[in-house]
């Protein structure tokens, strides 16, 4: 037995630019049965709680004939560029099939500012400053990492920072600070001090 859904069209759709307060938004797949049985719609999920899957569930697609799935993205708290799949399990293999919304979410400034607290410049803000660690011993390396959010253009800057434990860090509670250097939007440098709290043993 051949069962196959296919979907009709582009898997992937862009959204394009949303905004946060514009709500939910959504799109509507047609995926059609190039199969020789018919298959039941049993289960979909999703990448992401920000995005639901809604389609008749149990129904059953002839070969020939077409089911139509819709995708939700709910952009609250959301920013940036986002890639977000729903997945439909179908017919008694249980096969899947994809589909997915992409495009940027530009945030409200309370989202912004839950998501970047702290305040470098006016223009140049922090995800975090401090990052707890917990309990290390040597030979054990752990990285985090901080976005720098620019202001004036929305554009995120990421930065990656690690932390080994040797033979000569200090055992005990250690509050290590890293600097690292950003650029404002004239290229002035900005420097900034991120501590890793951890608990050697």
């Amino acid at each position: 037995m051949i069962d196959s859904l296919i979907v009709i069209g582009m898997a992937v759709v862009s959204l394009g630019t949303i905004h946060e307060a514009d709500g939910p938004q959504q799109h509507t797949f047609k995926l059609r049965n190039d199969g020789t049985e018919a298959v039941a719609l049993e289960q979909g999920y999703t990448s992401c709680g920000c995005t639901t899957i809604n389609f008749d569930r149990d129904s059953l697609v002839e070969p020939g004939d077409t089911a139509h799935v819709t995708l939700s993205f709910n952009p609250r708290g959301k920013g940036g560029e986002f890639k977000e799949t729903g997945t439909l399990v179908y017919g008694p293999d249980r096969k899947h099939v994809s589909m997915s919304l992409i495009g940027t979410c530009i945030t409200s400034e309370e989202t912004l500012l839950r998501q970047f607290p702290i305040r470098l410049t006016d223009q140049l803000r922090l995800s975090a400053n401090r990052f707890d660690l917990g309990i290390m011993q040597q030979g054990e390396e752990r990285e985090r990492t901080v976005v720098v959010l620019h202001r004036p253009d929305g554009r995120q800057e990421r930065h990656t920072l690690r932390f080994a434990v040797t033979p000569s860090t200090p055992r005990g509670l250690q509050h290590i600070p890293m600097t690292i250097t950003t650029h404002d939007d004239t290229g002035k440098e900005i420097p900034f001090t991120i501590t890793f709290d951890v608990l050697v043993k």
